[in-house]
């Protein structure tokens, strides 16, 4: 095989994505590499040149035993639509022809079978993971990827409004595997956000979870340091502590109370009786100081 692949993935879409069950279709012909070039959907933004070095000897060894997806373009060219890697890897081996599936595939279906491509493979970062959920979840709603996001969190604070939507992410997820919508949505979508320091820190192997807590940071130099302190081994914790340090506690009794008094969740979370004895002393204690 020319790459690592987790094919369970594929196997569960079986029927849930139109248009990719042609990926395990034989070769319908070959193309010359210069006639294709690199998607328009496509979910890798890096493709790491030792990687590609060992999958070009494999190439030169045992050919491309897993054709591209590609789609016709004008004048003769064509987009892959899955296979870039194979594609990149192919010119390096000096290949002047590759092995294609030829399909008239709309940009949905392309964006689809692009994201669903990748997912497979076992060494995608999570900033490229993200990218591909990100496409099925566009793909599956009918919008841009730009506007999933927005989307997923609509659905997810109200499903009822389109339910036919909320039961193709269900499926769709659900097939992918790892984690629902409405987790992606909420816990990793954000790493698309983070300045790009700390994405190349991600694409890295950074955690995702300490990732976006440096990514709070707007100073570039303060980032840096925490990027370096993660690099060290600081836990998510000691980051948090680091971004976000905890108000020293005060020594003063009466500021203490004079503080959890002005915090509104203080009297909201007594029951009636603890709320009208807090008042009551309240009172005693504005007897005792006097007019104001």
């Amino acid at each position: 095989m020319t790459r690592r692949a987790r094919p369970a993935i594929g196997a569960r879409l079986t029927g849930l994505v139109e248009g990719v069950e042609a990926l395990g279709q034989p070769a319908a012909t070959t193309l010359p590499v210069q006639s294709l070039q690199p998607g328009t959907f496509q979910p890798r933004a890096h493709f790491a040149p030792e990687g590609l070095e060992e999958l070009a000897r494999s190439v030169q060894e045992q050919g491309i035993l897993q054709p591209l997806l590609v789609r016709p373009l004008e004048k003769g060219r064509y987009e892959i639509v899955a296979g870039e890697r194979r594609w990149r890897a192919a010119q390096l081996a000096g290949l002047t022809e590759v092995p294609v599936l030829l399909r008239d595939l709309t940009d949905a279906q392309a964006q689809l079978a692009a994201a669903v491509e990748n997912l497979q493979r076992e060494d995608l970062n999570v900033v490229e993971e993200v990218r591909a959920r990100l496409q099925v979840a566009a793909s599956t709603l009918g919008v841009p990827a730009g506007e999933a996001v927005a989307r997923l969190f609509a659905l997810d604070r109200h499903p009822e409004e389109d339910p036919e939507a909320v039961a193709r992410l269900d499926a769709m997820f659900g097939a992918l595997g790892r984690e629902t919508w409405r987790s992606f949505v909420k816990n990793r979508a954000a790493v698309l956000n983070l300045p790009e320091d700390v994405q190349a820190a991600v694409r890295s192997g950074l955690d995702y979870r300490k990732a976006l807590i440096i990514g709070r940071v707007a100073d570039a130099g303060e980032r840096a340091r925490l990027l370096q302190a993660a690099a060290e081994g600081a836990t998510v914790q000691m980051l948090r502590e680091q971004v976000n340090p905890p108000r020293p506690v005060s020594s003063d009794p009466l500021q203490a109370v004079a503080r959890r008094l002005t915090d509104r969740r203080t009297l909201a979370g007594l029951d009636a009786a603890r709320r009208r004895k807090v008042e009551r002393l309240l009172q005693q204690i504005g007897e005792l100081l006097g007019p104001a």
